[in-house]
């Protein structure tokens, strides 16, 4: 990424990304994946008051994001939570995520900051690479159930 996308916020200033409302951490996920989608679920099921946002891949303002972050949203090769107008990708994504739910959750991804991103970022590529081979692929993309419905910045 260049100087310019690393400001915070800097996708205010592309065209090509709608706006939304950013003012709560976004978690974006590969909705056809099914360790993705239950990695979601998990995090609803112990957090179901929680103010994390979620949206998938498959939709067109998370595939906007992905363009302006120089990602391509077809290969996702990452997960994006999108905090205080910035993103985390990757394995300070996964810490992130974690750090966004209540305890025990958010001191596992505190101590998980204490791995060097050189390795916590070699364990992420080899699941990511074997994650649809190991826990497969759904027909269709995820569909919250009403519960969890409100938790999506749109509703696939």
């Amino acid at each position: 990424m260049n100087n310019k996308l690393h400001e915070p916020y800097s996708y205010k200033a592309d065209p090509n990304v709608p706006s939304f409302d950013d003012t709560l951490p976004l978690i974006i996920f590969d909705g056809e994946c099914v360790l993705c989608s239950s990695g979601v679920t998990f995090m609803m099921r112990r957090d179901p008051q929680g103010d994390t946002k979620f949206a998938v891949i498959q939709d067109a303002l998370p595939r906007a994001l992905y363009r302006h972050y120089a990602l391509d949203p077809d290969a996702f090769d990452t997960f994006m939570v999108l905090a205080d107008g910035v993103p985390h990708l990757r394995w300070r994504g996964v810490c992130k995520a974690a750090r966004l739910m209540p305890a025990p959750w958010k001191w596992l991804g505190a101590a998980g900051r204490l791995v060097p991103d050189f390795i916590g970022d070699a364990i992420y590529d080899f699941v990511q690479r074997n994650r649809i081979g190991w826990f497969g692929e759904r027909d269709r993309c995820f569909a919250p159930d009403a519960q969890m419905r409100n938790r999506f910045l749109s509703h696939p």
